[in-house]
């Protein structure tokens, strides 16, 4: 009796939260909606919206004048009118406060802005199968488990990001995401895969870093990140437009995955990757967190499964009389467990586990650059295509290298010879 009570209560919210999109109503004729007293009707939908009702009407009313501020023909007086506002500086002064710019600068140069979305007290309640669709305000949200069977790599550019862009639509603003696909699409096409990629910031701290980019591009200065073999939970999403897929979508696919995870115990990583296949489809792919169980270089060794990787490790364990180290990683470059060797604080390599390979982390640094160049003639073709669209940064390479052969090992031996020269003993 008490669930179906409950329940009966975050459905007169949600049909509240419909009515507030096209009628303009006082807190009392809301709450004769929601069939409620207006004091526990004020309650109830701050606990459920996550703000006060009065808050929400007035960001609400904000956002959709937004697209009524792009015909020009239209005072903005009138608009004001129109979405409940009592005169233009009523209007100006809430529209400052919520996006730090007026009417009428946003209507001379149009910016993409982090709006107050419209609440779905729904998707918290409903059911969440896995494999099955559910649709909600004409966008649909599915969940499925996904093995990655080959890495995918991308090249693009990044960028922190602010709270407001990170507050599930509950802040207002400029919205630094969007701006930073703007910059990324007048260079590259909409309609190639891309990716986004969202890396969440530490308790305490005020920005995330958020990458943008796509696959098969191959352009000098540019960030990267792989997307690396393994397993992830993945949202699939439809909508009407990419303003929408970037916007709304993500928060709401961001709230059905984590009631998803909850109700199957699953545990994802620091990072959340959206990919997009059109303008209008998404897929937001969580990787299934293993860190809270930990790692062993053995449990490593058997993931990979390769000689290579054997090879490799007990020639840098013999030659430079060094041993593993097994961490963590959360970096941009790679995401997940790696094996670190140094010598004398220097790092040799990192060697980062796939299901039957591995990747090969040197860094060149500009002690080690002039050689480096000079010894790319002796290398496989592979190896100088990796070097030339390595990521540079503070004067030094990133070659992030797949260790695919044994002429490629040989390669990776000679490139950490660079960073750390083998001494030969001297017969007498």
């Amino acid at each position: 009796m008490c669930y179906r009570i409950y329940m009966q209560a975050w459905e007169s919210i949600q049909r509240v939260v419909d009515v507030i999109e096209t009628k303009d109503l006082s807190i009392g004729e809301l709450a004769t909606v929601a069939s409620l007293s207006p004091f526990y009707f004020q309650r109830l939908f701050n606990r459920l919206v996550g703000m006060p009702v009065g808050e929400y009407v007035r960001l609400r009313r904000l956002a959709r004048s937004c697209e009524a501020l792009t015909n020009t023909q239209k005072r903005i007086l009138d608009i004001a009118l129109e979405f409940g506002f009592s005169d233009h500086a009523n209007y100006t002064r809430a529209f400052r406060d919520a996006y730090g710019l007026t009417p009428d600068e946003y209507r001379q140069h149009p910016v993409h802005l982090n709006h107050c979305l419209k609440a779905d007290v729904s998707i918290l309640y409903a059911d969440i199968e896995e494999g099955v669709p559910l649709i909600t305000d004409d966008m649909v949200v599915e969940v499925t488990r996904r093995k990655l069977e080959a890495p995918r790599f991308f090249s693009g550019i990044e960028r922190l990001l602010p709270d407001t862009d990170l507050s599930g639509g509950r802040e207002t603003g400029v919205s630094a995401a969007a701006s930073l696909w703007d910059t990324f699409h007048q260079t590259q096409p909409v309609d190639t895969v891309s990716i986004g990629v969202l890396y969440t910031k530490r308790k305490g701290d005020a920005l995330a870093t958020y990458f943008v980019g796509a696959e098969g591009v191959d352009q000098e200065g540019l960030a990267h990140f792989t997307l690396l073999k393994g397993d992830y939970a993945v949202c699939s999403i439809e909508a009407e437009s990419f303003d929408l897929l970037i916007g709304s979508a993500i928060h709401k696919a961001m709230t059905y995955m984590r009631r998803w995870m909850k109700q199957h115990k699953v545990k994802c990583g620091t990072f959340s990757a959206e990919l997009y296949h059109s303008t209008n489809s998404m897929e937001l792919w969580l990787p299934i967190r293993t860190e809270d169980v930990g790692m062993s270089f053995n449990a490593i060794a058997k993931q990979v499964q390769n000689p290579l990787f054997d090879s490799l490790c007990s020639y840098l364990e013999e030659t430079y009389q060094v041993k593993p180290v097994v961490e963590f990683s959360k970096c941009t470059m790679q995401y997940g467990w790696n094996v670190k060797y140094k010598k004398g604080g220097r790092s040799l390599c990192t060697l980062y586990p796939q299901e039957g390979s591995f990747l090969a982390l040197i860094v060149i640094g500009y002690r080690e650059m002039a050689e480096a160049e000079i010894l790319l003639s002796f290398l496989t073709e592979y190896v100088q295509q990796v070097f030339a669209d390595a990521k540079t940064g503070l004067q030094q390479k990133w070659l992030m290298i797949e260790v695919g052969s044994p002429e490629v090992l040989e390669d990776v031996k000679q490139l950490v010879a660079l960073r750390r020269p083998i001494k030969r003993v001297r017969v007498r």
